[in-house]
């Protein structure tokens, strides 16, 4: 019986390793980036969004004549635009990167279940040749 050769499954899943590392590294860099703001009730109000998803927020003293709902309303609108514009960000500069994560582990899963089953197939044949030494 040979030993299986499982050579081109590290390979696969180093390669899977280096995508995943990839993608670490575009979410660390996202981390350092600048901020993205959001403005409302005409620049009174400034959110600044930052991966992973953190928020500052500046509020001109003159919005305080805005009301407390219309200022709630506006704080609520111009944080939730910083954040979409974050999400919309960092999910294009990592859509690829997984993209590739995901075809590299499916690659995987395939070349793995083939490299068992030829693996499992050569111990059930082994298993047999010994049963028929034995039985005879």
């Amino acid at each position: 019986m040979t030993t299986p050769d499982f050579s081109g499954l590290t390979d696969a899943l180093q390669q899977t390793l280096e995508a995943a590392k990839r993608v670490d590294e575009i979410q660390k860099g996202q981390t350092e980036a600048e901020p993205i703001e959001a403005e409302a009730a005409d620049g009174l109000v400034v959110v600044a969004a930052k991966f992973p998803g953190t928020i500052e927020v500046r509020i001109s003293p003159v919005a305080m004549r805005l009301g407390s709902e219309v200022l709630n309303q506006e704080v609520s609108r111009a944080a939730n635009e910083a954040l979409t514009k974050l999400r919309e960000s960092v999910g294009a500069a990592a859509a690829a990167d997984l993209q590739e994560v995901t075809e590299s582990l499916g690659e995987l899963q395939q070349e793995s279940s083939q490299r068992m089953n030829s693996f499992l197939d050569g111990l059930f044949q082994a298993h047999a040749r010994a049963a028929e030494r034995d039985g005879a």
